[in-house]
């Protein structure tokens, strides 16, 4: 099996704004994914996504990673 992503870290910069946009997978023994956007330090939104539904799948990896991009 492929090595599982960890994390995606991005700066977004709008209207003036930098926001920073942070994702995690928990792995297939918590599997979810969460996102947390940031501005100035301060969480502006999170998005948790379970994948519960899939961790027997064959190219897991694959598909985790397709979901956090």
């Amino acid at each position: 099996m492929a090595k599982l992503v960890t994390g995606f870290n991005h700066n977004i910069k709008h209207r003036g704004k930098t926001y920073h946009v942070q994702t995690e997978d928990s792995g297939v023994n918590n599997p979810h994914i969460i996102t947390h956007m940031f501005v100035g330090g301060n969480i502006l939104a999170s998005k948790k996504t379970s994948y519960a539904d899939i961790v027997n799948a064959e190219n897991l990896a694959d598909v985790v990673r397709e979901l956090m991009e």
